[in-house]
């Protein structure tokens, strides 16, 4: 098993590896990081968010992340009932020693294919629908990663599905792609000693860039000679006038489909559903005690218009 022991703190910790969970960014398969913003973390040159934060009440900064860490060994017990496994000590990090590290959410023993591991997840009906047959790619990658950084020869994905439905993904032990993750951390991490960040993806790395570069000096830079700049400019106008255009349109298109439905809640139409509720308002609320006279405005009741095509 790889784990060389390691006097680091836990932030320290993250911040000499790439993480299990971080992988799918250098295959540009994770959801919520891409490689340039990866990158920028690792070389210190953005703050890495911490994990399952707390605001100044104590409360979660995000509540998903906090019932997934709540909810771990509760789902682990149940996947050892179900289906066999024998909970084994599982240490705190495992390191390959070339920059790749995580923990993994709990060793096991099947009784039929010996030491493997368990990743545990959880998600809502509509977000496990859109899976199709399997775990997103991020998930797969982590699990093949903590494979190789246990030594085992097989990952088993328990999935808790809308807090009342437990599925399980097993998956063998793939060398040659854990040896391809292994082979493109040391690469990123030879990216970050030359100083070589990856070019970002401007559709979602707006928010990093922006953190960058986000206490400009009272200076200006001249590009007069750079031949993208003004097409940049160009169509940044251009789509913004489309986006005002296309605002237009969705407000005539929904008076015209309000103007339709009329009093009615519901259309049938063939190949889309069409709804417009009610929402409910909310009433203006005096404010008592210390801030007597002052009032919350409520909300007037509207009508919400949802329109799918049907598939």
């Amino acid at each position: 098993m790889n784990a060389p022991a390691r006097n680091l703190s836990d932030d320290a910790f993250r911040a000499s590896v790439v993480g299990a969970s971080e992988v799918a960014a250098l295959f540009d398969a994770s959801p919520w990081l891409t490689h340039f913003e990866l990158w920028h973390r690792k070389n210190g040159t953005i703050a890495t968010p911490e994990f399952n934060s707390k605001n100044p009440d104590g409360s979660p900064t995000n509540e998903r992340i906090d019932w997934g860490v709540r909810l771990e060994p509760v789902i682990v017990e149940a996947a050892c009932d179900r289906w066999g496994y024998v909970p084994q000590e599982t240490p705190k990090r495992l390191d390959n020693g070339k920059g790749l590290g995580g923990h993994p959410d709990k060793l096991v023993i099947c009784p039929d294919r010996g030491p493997g591991i368990l990743e545990v997840k959880t998600a809502d009906w509509l977000v496990r629908k859109e899976w199709g047959d399997e775990p997103l790619a991020n998930y797969l990658l982590q699990s093949q990663s903590y494979q190789g950084l246990a030594n085992v020869q097989w990952g088993d994905v328990i999935v808790l599905v809308g807090g009342n439905d437990l599925q399980r993904f097993q998956y063998d032990f793939r060398p040659a792609l854990y040896a391809e993750i292994e082979a493109r951390v040391v690469e990123f991490w030879k990216s970050v000693r030359d100083g070589k960040a990856p070019k970002p993806d401007y559709a979602k790395d707006g928010r990093v860039i922006g953190e960058l570069y986000g206490n400009p000096t009272a200076t200006a830079t001249d590009l007069r000679r750079d031949n993208r700049m003004p097409e940049l400019l160009r169509e940044f106008i251009e789509a913004r006038e489309a986006e005002v255009l296309a605002g237009a349109r969705v407000d005539a298109c929904k008076a015209e489909i309000m103007e339709k439905l009329g009093d009615h809640a519901e259309a049938i139409v063939d190949g889309f559903t069409c709804r417009a509720p009610v929402i409910a308002g909310k009433p203006d609320t005096e404010i008592t005690a210390d801030m007597i006279g002052q009032t919350i405005k409520g909300r007037a009741s509207y009508r919400r218009l949802t329109v799918k095509e049907k598939k």
